[in-house]
């Protein structure tokens, strides 16, 4: 998490195994995977709730990782 005097930054990180040569379908598979559990884990552990009444704006990421050099991000606020 990231606080700042008038929003909040939740982070949650995935990291998948990923062939260099994996296919574009495999690696949109995966990428869809890791964002989709990093989401529900943010949301299922109440991460946000610490800053509920708090008139911070919060903001959700989830990063995946397939390997070093395939990343993407998925925000919710």
């Amino acid at each position: 998490m990231l606080e700042l005097s008038d929003k909040a930054y939740i982070m949650e990180f995935k990291y998948e195994y990923c062939g260099k040569d994996a296919p574009p379908e495999e690696k949109r598979r995966l990428f869809d995977k890791a964002l989709g559990e990093g989401m529900k884990q943010i949301k299922d552990r109440g991460y946000s709730s610490k800053f509920a009444g708090s008139g911070k704006a919060v903001y959700q990421a989830a990063f995946a990782f397939l390997g070093r050099d395939d990343i993407e991000m998925r925000t919710e606020r």
